[in-house]
This record gives C-alpha cells, sequence and structure tokens, in this order.
C-alpha cells in the first residue's frame, strides 16, 4: 500500500492511478525541511516539476486557506492549505505530528493538513474538509485521505490535561500515565465526516530516527518532513 520512491519519499500506491496527482510524505533521507529551499527543489524531490508551492506559517489551529497560485514567502498562518490549480503543489511540515492528505479524485483537488493535539481537538481536519466541499464542490465520499508518518500511542505521552479532551477511547493509560493515539482520533474523523476511503501510515516517527525526524525523541534538535498533494501541470496530464 505505501512504497519508498525516489529520493526516499514515502507514496500511496494507490494514487499511483492517479497520473495527475503529485503526492508524497518525505523521509530523513529526502532531506531536512526545515530551512525551505527553492520551489524547484521541493517540487523536483517529490516528481512534481514546474509546480510551484503553497506552504504554511502553521500555528496549530483549525484555520485553512485556498492557495489558487502558487506562493513560495508571505506563507499564511494556517493549518491546512487546499488546492485545484494545476501547477500548484500545497504542503505542511512534521517532525512527529500528524501530516494528513486528502484527495478528491472526481474534482482533482487536494489539501495538506498539520495536525498536532491541538489541530485535532479543534478539528483542522473537518475544517479542511469543510473547505474542500464548499471551494470545490468535494463530496465527501469521494474524499480519498492518507494519515502520514507521525508519533504513535507507543511513545506519545502527554498531561491529563491534554488526554481529556481527546476522549478516552484514544488514551492508552500505562503506569499511570495517558499515552495519545493521535491518528486513530484523526481516522474517527474522517470516518464520521463521511470520508470514502482512509489509509494510515502505521509508522512511529519517535521509535524510527533512522526514517524520520522525530521533534520529542530528539528533544526539539532535529529537522522537519514534507507532505505534499498537488494538481499536475496541464501538460504532463
Amino acid at each position: 500500500m505505501f512504497r519508498i520512491g525516489n529520493r526516499g519519499v514515502l507514496r500511496y500506491t494507490v494514487w499511483d492511478e492517479h497520473a495527475w496527482l503529485a503526492h508524497g510524505f518525505s523521509t530523513r533521507s529526502t532531506g531536512d525541511f526545515l530551512d525551505w529551499p527553492s520551489d524547484r527543489e521541493i517540487a523536483g524531490a517529490f516528481g512534481a516539476d514546474g509546480c510551484g508551492t503553497a506552504m504554511l506559517r502553521q500555528v496549530h489551529s483549525r484555520a485553512f486557506v485556498r492557495a489558487d497560485r502558487p506562493w513560495s514567502q508571505n506563507r499564511p498562518s494556517a493549518d491546512a492549505v487546499l488546492t485545484d490549480r494545476p501547477g500548484v503543489i500545497v504542503g505542511v511540515r512534521t517532525a512527529d505530528c500528524v501530516p494528513v492528505l486528502l484527495v478528491d479524485p472526481r474534482n482533482r483537488s487536494v489539501a495538506a493538513v498539520h495536525a498536532g493535539w491541538r489541530g485535532t481537538v479543534a478539528g483542522v481536519v473537518p475544517s479542511a474538509l469543510e473547505g474542500m466541499v464548499s471551494g470545490y464542490g468535494t463530496r465527501l465520499a469521494d474524499i480519498e485521505a492518507v494519515v502520514g508518518p507521525a508519533i504513535g500511542v507507543c511513545c506519545y505521552e502527554v498531561g491529563e490535561e491534554v488526554a481529556c479532551q481527546l476522549g478516552e477511547e484514544f488514551v492508552e493509560q500505562r503506569d499511570a500515565r495517558p499515552y495519545v493515539d493521535l491518528a486513530s482520533a484523526i481516522e474517527a474523523q474522517l470516518v464520521e465526516a463521511g470520508v470514502g476511503r482512509i489509509a494510515i501510515v502505521r509508522e512511529c516517527t519517535s521509535c524510527d530516527l533512522g526514517k524520520y525526524f522525530s521533534h520529542r525523541a530528539e528533544r526539539g534538535n532535529t529537522g522537519r518532513m514534507l507532505a505534499v498533494a498537488g494538481v499536475r501541470p496541464q501538460g504532463v496530464l
């Protein structure tokens, strides 16, 4: 279902059938996206030559923006970015938080979502879904979602003040300490919304430092991964 391709980019093989779609989740071997490279370098890493980027200044909110053009700088403050424009790739950076890619194959629209625990509680994923419906005429049943690599319940210890906001079904108690399953909480939101197809990368960024960056495991001294989706330019569809 998932495979590592060129430049160490993790791709969802089901989406290979969509020739118009560029997508992927970077790994440590792809490079460090803490400092932004050029649009050309980002597009090249993800097999999206000819595309410009529309990324965010992530603020752990439920806000989304629609990208009707690329923007390399002056990134808006939000945690989900949507587009249906050919030649635009949207993306979010993570190093334990959950990256979610949403694709509407019928209307050829996409979204990239950054969901930490605050964004998950705030409902950033449902907000992005609403943005696709209202902006692009998307039907929720048509959406295909991939929940990317993130810190797992095995490693994500939180305080009780955080755990109580997520619901007990997404919290494991071990040695009287709560551990949160963010990926499953997001999956539940997608199911409740009526999303048609959901796939989850069940790999923990904190456990596998050979493959991923982890803010928690590396005590803040780490890089960033990038999750992107976009519509290829018209000439290469």
